[in-house]
């Protein structure tokens, strides 16, 4: 049997593997901030001792770089609407360059 390579429509797959690596990334940040509170949380270490303010920090910054970095995935999603919607006019563009010669008459 022979494979058929398909191309994608518009660049729609590189949008589709854009969207979904920033949903693996947000089910990683959630899973790891669960993991850091539920080790918090877990009465391994007493309270104000070196070892939990450690850990509390810990929590502080990964929870504000995964903020920061889903506060610009707007930004993200913004260009590859623009991204796609410059693939679109380049398409009918080149459809309509291609048939729009031969309705022409001379006169």
């Amino acid at each position: 049997m022979r494979s058929i390579q398909k191309r994608g429509v518009l660049g729609l797959d590189a949008v589709k593997g854009v969207i979904l690596s920033l949903m693996i990334i947000a089910v990683l940040a959630v899973a790891s901030a669960l993991a850091l509170v539920s080790l918090k949380n877990s009465s391994i270490f007493t309270v104000d001792s070196l070892e939990y303010n450690q850990t509390t920090n810990i929590i502080n910054n990964v929870t504000s770089a995964q903020a920061g970095f889903f506060a610009s995935s707007g930004t993200i999603f913004s260009i590859l609407v623009a991204v796609v919607i410059i693939l679109a006019i380049a398409i009918i563009v080149g459809v309509v360059s291609r048939f729009g010669g031969s309705g022409q008459t001379n006169l």
